[in-house]
């Protein structure tokens, strides 16, 4: 018996010693762990410290979130650094997927085909609705879209967001605008030349962003045929997104963060500072033409930052494009949008 009360007490002090070396192990192991998160916490932030975010220099009157942003001194205030990249002739998604530019605010219509070809980018938020309208001579006969079947519309690019629009409109009134059976010629002009053409009578009708549009119907008298922010079912989808490159996403997501939540901002600040918003875009030769001019456009748009919407938008506009062919039926549009979606924290 006594023998037995050894054995026992033996396995129970080997059984203790083994639960404390177990525990001082998991212990090290801890606190291993918590080095190496520790560095890789640090590097971390001392790369995003020191990383200067690169951002299209866009122009136009659509991009006046990022234009604020900068003016306000809003990417400051949320400790990113930045710098314009000159893109040219580029459009902002060219210039982010050929690595020149890691993120920008832009049409949303000019990111949905990139995407369904593999661009590396993510959408992080909606900015506002409106931007986009079909113009027709001051004195043509075209009263309606339906009267555009068997006309020539000029466009600045084929595959840009005003000609996608125009596709849409057309498509929604009942005209095909396949590429082999399509109803109404799109024919392809220098942006600039867009205004000439159409006061020449070359075209029937143009397809143009603002505020191009307001420039060209107090210059020529033009008439607004279909406009994004105010025709229906157009009006309700959100026009211009901020997107950032997929390297930037994971490499230094709390930029990307940032920089979302900075242009968000901007664009709640534009909704109650129109006036304002127009005089520095304006002022700081952002965009072309007069203040009252810019402003009756700017007041046309929908000036509330929504990342769900702009999925929303996203989905219908890509489901637009598959009925018209311009991407491919074998296109899942719901997996398109969530994979070209990304949720920050904190983004509205």
């Amino acid at each position: 018996m006594a023998e037995e009360g050894k054995g026992r007490r033996s396995i129970k002090k080997v059984a203790f010693i083994s639960t404390i070396v177990i525990i001082v192990l998991l212990l090290a192991t801890v606190f291993t762990i918590n080095q190496i998160t520790g560095k890789r916490s640090a590097s971390t932030s001392t790369n995003d410290d020191n990383y200067v975010l690169r951002i299209a220099d866009e122009s136009g009157l659509c991009e006046a979130p990022q234009q604020i942003a900068i003016e306000r001194g809003l990417f400051k205030k949320y400790g990113v650094k930045y710098k314009n990249v000159k893109i040219g002739d580029l459009s902002g998604t060219e210039a982010l997927t050929a690595g020149k530019v890691d993120a920008t605010n832009s049409l949303l219509a000019s990111v949905v085909q990139p995407l369904t070809n593999g661009a590396e980018l993510k959408i992080t938020t909606g900015l506002h609705t409106g931007c986009l309208q079909i113009l027709v001579g001051k004195n043509s006969k075209i009263k309606s879209i339906k009267d555009l079947k068997g006309k020539k519309i000029g466009v600045g690019s084929l595959a840009g967001s005003p000609a996608t629009f125009a596709k849409r409109v057309l498509s929604y009134n009942g005209l095909n605008v396949s590429a082999k059976n399509s109803d109404a010629q799109f024919i392809q002009y220098d942006s600039a030349s867009l205004p000439i053409v159409l006061n020449k009578g070359q075209v029937d009708a143009i397809a143009v962003g603002d505020p191009d549009t307001q420039i060209a119907i107090k210059n020529y008298g033009f008439t607004s045929l279909a406009s994004s922010a105010t025709t229906a079912p157009f009006n309700k989808e959100y026009c211009c997104v901020a997107y950032v490159s997929n390297k930037l996403a994971k490499e230094h997501p709390e930029i990307a963060r940032k920089f979302t939540l900075a242009l968000q901002e901007a664009a709640e600040w534009i909704a109650n500072h129109q006036d304002e918003s127009v005089k520095i875009q304006t002022d700081k030769k952002y965009i072309a033409g007069d203040k009252k001019t810019n402003l009756s456009a700017l007041k046309t748009y929908k000036w509330e930052p929504s990342f769900t919407d702009a999925k929303k938008a996203f989905k219908q506009t890509a489901d637009s494009l598959q009925d018209i062919g311009v991407i491919s039926k074998d296109i899942d549009t719901q997996a398109l949008t969530d994979h070209s979606f990304l949720k920050f924290k904190g983004v509205k």
